[in-house]
């Protein structure tokens, strides 16, 4: 939602002269792609926290995440073909079909090729095919070096304001111009400092309750909205990325009002459909300015764009995992 509210409202926001903190909070809705780093790899790391990296498990590992992006990913590439505002290029195609198309310094554009937000597919890529390999030497740190980890992250985080490394940026904070390191190795603080928030939390025998998780959960969430309505820089908007390192690890234990909140059903079913939701922005978009006038698409879009996600997360994305997972089940 914070991403969709960034791509329908931060240019709204500037022609209508909003107030400074609704500017900032639009334009930094893009952090929400940050949030989604950390917490993938929390709930990477949750999900095979026990598992034993055999290849035979590796292999189903990776077919999972194969079946859990790609049958949404090719009906958003699919939905955007039609209406792509320019030629599409054979490299880029095979880079998209891939998910290499970010795998690039950070002044390429290159990640933006057909769907734009597919970029950061593009890193969650790299993210799941480095996990089986580094996650067993996380595992073996003790609780204290898992500490000093989750805090090496959060500073390099924040010092590299890595929240806003991403395809087009010109100038890389502490690095300057023309920086050819490649994007993923960047964003690979973010997934790392979800992996060692989650070792944290399963090796924690503590965990709030009451009215004390309530003004936890409660002071952090105003404090991520607080750096939301404020931050400007890169370091600036990168503390909203520690922020919610810091959040996970409290509400994962769903005690407060805050986790409350969002175990309601209907915020459950949000939380099932937002891969949708993110994805298929910028094709419903573009097929909504087709069909209809300005400023009327740009009324519609977000509408259609939130149904269209829901019924796709019920008729496409969880429809076709189900289909990938069961191709590949062993009979018994």
């Amino acid at each position: 939602m914070a991403v969709l509210l960034f791509h329908y409202g931060a240019g709204f926001s500037e022609r209508i002269h909003a107030p400074s903190p609704v500017r900032h909070l639009l334009h930094n809705g893009f952090l929400g792609v940050s949030l989604f780093f950390v917490l993938s790899g929390f709930i990477i790391t949750y999900s095979h926290f026990s598992a034993s990296m055999t290849p035979g498990v590796v292999g189903r590992f990776y077919w999972a995440r194969i079946a859990r992006i790609y049958p949404l990913y090719m009906l958003a590439l699919l939905l955007a073909l039609p209406v792509l505002t320019a030629p599409l290029a054979s490299l880029d195609a095979l880079s998209v079909l891939t998910m290499t198309q970010a795998w690039t310094g950070p002044a390429s554009g290159h990640g933006y090729a057909w769907v734009m937000q597919a970029w950061t597919l593009s890193i969650e890529a790299v993210f799941y095919l480095l996990f089986p390999f580094y996650w067993p030497w996380v595992r073996r740190l003790s609780q204290t070096w898992t500490i000093v980890l989750a805090l090496t992250c959060a500073a390099l985080i924040i010092a590299f304001g890595v929240p806003t490394i991403g395809p087009g940026l010109e100038t890389v904070p502490l690095l300057g111009a023309g920086v050819l390191i490649p994007i993923p190795v960047f964003r690979i603080a973010e997934f790392t400092y979800g992996m060692a928030i989650c070792q944290v939390f399963v090796r924690s025998p503590w965990s709030l309750r009451g009215r004390p998780a309530d003004c936890v959960e409660l002071g952090l969430a105003a404090a991520m909205v607080a750096t939301l309505v404020t931050a400007s820089s890169p370091q600036g908007k990168a503390v909203f990325t520690v922020l919610t390192g810091m959040f996970l690890l409290v509400t994962a234990h769903g005690a407060g009002v805050v986790s409350r909140l969002l175990s309601t059903r209907l915020l459950l079913l949000l939380g099932g459909a937002s891969y949708a939701l993110y994805i298929l922005q910028q094709p419903v978009h573009s097929w909504c300015a087709m069909l209809l006038r300005a400023p009327y698409d740009q009324v519609v879009s977000p509408v259609v764009t939130l149904i269209a996600a829901i019924g796709a997360y019920l008729l496409v994305e969880q429809p076709g995992r189900r289909f990938l997972l069961r191709a590949v089940r062993r009979p018994t």
